[in-house]
Parts: C-alpha cells; sequence; structure tokens
C-alpha cells in the first residue's frame, strides 16, 4: 500500500534540475518494472545529528526521470519526501530573477514507514550503515 502511495506521488512531481554533480549510483530498480531504476547522489548525502541523513534520488526510466531530495530516519526506519517548489523554467533570465524564491519556498511531505521490501528499504540499508563516524 505504501509504494503505491509513494509511486503515485512520485509520477505527480515534475523533474527538476540538480546542481549538485553526476555522481549518481544505482541503489534499486523498480519492482514492477525493470526499465525504472533507483540512483542517489552520492555527493548530496548529509548526515544529520538526530539520526537522520537527506540525499538526492533520481528515478529513471526509459520515457523520463525524476528527481528528488529526501530524508531518511535510520533508527525510525521513517522517509519524506522534501519537494522543492513548482516554478516554471523559462530560461536563465527567470532563473536570476527567481533565484531567492528558489532558495526559500519548500514544501515537505510528513513521514512515511520503509516498507522493508521497497527500494527506501534498500537506500536506508546502505547509507544508515555507513559508519558512524561520518554522522555529525
Amino acid at each position: 500500500m505504501y509504494i503505491v502511495f509513494v509511486l503515485i506521488c512520485l509520477i505527480a512531481i515534475k523533474p527538476i534540475v540538480l546542481a549538485a554533480g553526476n555522481d549518481w549510483l544505482y541503489f534499486a530498480r523498480d519492482i514492477n518494472s525493470a526499465n525504472t531504476k533507483y540512483y542517489y547522489d552520492l555527493e548530496s548525502v548529509k548526515y544529520l545529528p538526530d539520526g537522520h541523513l537527506s540525499v538526492w534520488i533520481k528515478i529513471a526510466s526509459t520515457a523520463s526521470s525524476q528527481t528528488l531530495h529526501t530524508e531518511i530516519s535510520c533508527p525510525g526506519r521513517l522517509f519524506r519526501i522534501v519537494q522543492p517548489p513548482k516554478v516554471a523554467w523559462n530560461g536563465w533570465w527567470d532563473y536570476f530573477q527567481n533565484k531567492e524564491a528558489l532558495k526559500t519556498q519548500y514544501v515537505v511531505s510528513g513521514w512515511l514507514e520503509i516498507p522493508p521490501d521497497s527500494e527506501m528499504n534498500v537506500l536506508r540499508t546502505q547509507l544508515c550503515n555507513y559508519p558512524k563516524k561520518n554522522w555529525n
């Protein structure tokens, strides 16, 4: 049930452009579609002192891709999506005119339980089991 909800949310979110580099690491494929693969941006992983971490993930298929900023609560086995603002892209001039709005308007979803057989659990297992010396 949670997987269906998350997939519906992910389909509704438009792709965004990341300035975080091209260090995308594969971590899973969609359990329902061999053409859909999940990646995370290694450079974006931030370990927070409360046992949470934040990371950018990319969901890519042959037809499209979506990029999402997510947070994972390692001890709680929870995750949430931090969605950037929906801003129409009309070129570099609009970027420079609206850059303050781009920095400040974020919508955060509620925390969702990570199902044991999900793609998010694969990512949680990989990132939360990282050596604790990297937690700030």
